[in-house]
């Protein structure tokens, strides 16, 4: 009883100060990193021949940054439903990812064919992982 009556005061300052911080700009050279903000993508009918895959690629680093050469391979266990779970280090919920289905040629990562139509869009949010979708 006497831990509960100091304890539990002592907890609820600190989850008000913990929302008031999360708030705040870098204090005193604290920056937030979130553990877990991935997204499932997920790219279908990206059909293929040897020698070509499918990519996903987008605006923040984690997806290259637009940049071909830095593009994330996707699985191809589903062909020809094209999916990876990636993992966003510098991104924080509510934060929106423009992105897009692309084929490469794996060696040279010359690009074959674009996604139709305009980016795909995904929120960030704490699991359960959003999953976007693109379709060729």
């Amino acid at each position: 009883m006497f831990r509960n009556r100091y304890l539990l005061p002592l907890g609820v300052l600190l989850l008000a100060m913990l929302s008031v911080l999360h708030d705040a700009p870098a204090v005193a050279g604290v920056q937030w990193t979130y553990l877990r903000l991935e997204v499932d993508f997920q790219c279908n009918n990206g059909v293929t021949t040897q020698g070509y895959s499918v990519y996903v690629v987008g605006a923040p680093e984690e997806l290259g940054g637009w940049a071909m050469a830095d593009a994330v391979k996707l699985n191809s266990d589903s062909y020809p439903t094209w999916t990876r779970k990636i993992n966003f280090t510098k991104l924080k919920p509510g934060d929106e990812v423009e992105w897009k289905c692309v084929v490469l040629k794996e060696d040279d990562l010359t690009v074959l064919e674009w996604q139709p139509g305009p980016n795909n869009k995904v929120k960030m949010a704490f699991s359960p992982a959003p999953k976007s979708v693109g379709t060729f």
